[in-house]
């Protein structure tokens, strides 16, 4: 799995296995549903022409640790007009940047406060990546759901 943020630059890149030791493993189609779970579907096989098809759902636990948690928390989560994103990093001025799950940049927002309330009233429901860049070069990634 591989996230690219606007500019084509990669986030973060982790690797999902298979339990078995299959010669061909291939992943076939992502979805991320509204409650923002993920299914995976692929196949395995000792040989080509003699797949096994595997569908495979992954919740929040498997999520978070797919994804490395950052110095970032998101409150409350899931959310409904307002959110608070507070910044553990130290910093002057941090970047608060929004974007649904095609990637595209939904908000962005400047904050020199290590907890920034963020507008949500706009979104329509689903599951949403919050990127903190801060002046200091670090930056963190979230998951904000919206209900």
């Amino acid at each position: 799995m591989l996230y690219l943020n606007e500019e084509g630059n990669e986030q973060w890149r982790k690797h999902v296995k298979g339990e078995s030791r299959k010669r061909e493993e291939r992943l076939s189609d992502i979805k991320l549903n509204r409650d923002g779970s993920i299914i995976l579907a692929g196949t395995s096989a000792e040989e080509l022409g003699k797949e096994n098809w595997k569908i495979v759902k992954l919740g929040d636990s498997q999520i978070n640790k797919l994804i490395e948690r950052q110095d970032i928390k998101i409150y409350p989560n899931p959310v409904s007009d307002y959110a608070y994103v507070e910044i553990g990093y130290d910093f002057k001025e941090a970047d608060i940047l929004l974007y649904d799950m095609g990637g595209r940049q939904i908000q962005s927002l400047k904050t020199k406060n290590k907890v920034t309330k963020m507008n949500t009233q706009n979104l329509i429901q689903g599951a949403y990546l919050v990127t903190i860049k801060t002046d200091a070069g670090k930056m963190a990634n979230g998951k904000l759901i919206k209900k």
